[in-house]
């Protein structure tokens, strides 16, 4: 089952002067490879689209791979990169404070709990997409009504009131709930896009 996807958002602290893309990218054309970005590791979807982001605007900036969220999100408010790329999931509860500045975010449109962050493609970059998503995976051979009982029961307890308002509202998920035909679209097409970007740039998971 694909439960869901979320877009990632790029923020900078707001003692940075960066308002928005179009400023981080000017700023790295001046002074390549000095301003920072933090991500949940070397590899991951974050790190992978500010490395594609990065291609296509021609520009180098800094990764800073931390060891999860909750090291990048503490790093995120106190200042300690220049920016951030991480899925709604875990900034959201932060985009409507004061201590991270959003710049952009890597969805198709804009969110409707946030309307005034532009999408990367708004700033410049036509099609560019990518998304934090989440999905559930059995071993090969797993008789399909226990496929279907399991999905089906799953996707029950996320309809919980509670639970979907905190899923859709607070972490700003897009619920799919597909079976498994949508995940293996998913997952094939997620495969073939970001192969392609660890190939072309090298990119191999901390051991």
């Amino acid at each position: 089952m694909l439960i869901g996807t979320a877009a990632n958002v790029i923020t900078a602290h707001p003692s940075r002067p960066y308002r928005s893309l179009r400023d981080v990218i000017a700023a790295a054309k001046q002074k390549p490879e000095t301003i920072t970005y933090g991500t949940i590791g070397t590899g991951s979807l974050g790190h992978l689209s500010m490395t594609l982001l990065g291609k296509r605007a021609g520009v180098k900036l800094v990764h800073v791979p931390y060891r999860g969220g909750g090291p990048l999100l503490n790093d995120t408010i106190a200042g300690h990169v220049d920016l951030t790329c991480a899925s709604t999931g875990l900034l959201g509860p932060h985009l409507s404070g004061e201590k991270i500045r959003p710049l952009c975010h890597t969805g198709k449109t804009r969110l409707e709990s946030f309307p005034n962050i532009p999408t990367v493609i708004e700033e410049g970059f036509p099609g560019f997409e990518s998304y934090a998503w989440w999905g559930l995976f059995a071993p090969a051979g797993t008789p399909k009504p226990i496929v279907e009982r399991f999905s089906a029961e799953f996707a029950a307890a996320i309809h919980e009131e509670r639970v979907e308002k905190q899923v859709t509202d607070v972490q700003l998920i897009t619920l799919s709930l597909g079976g498994p035909e949508v995940l293996r679209r998913f997952l094939a097409e997620q495969m073939r896009l970001w192969a392609e970007v660890i190939r072309e740039n090298n990119i191999k998971g901390e051991i």
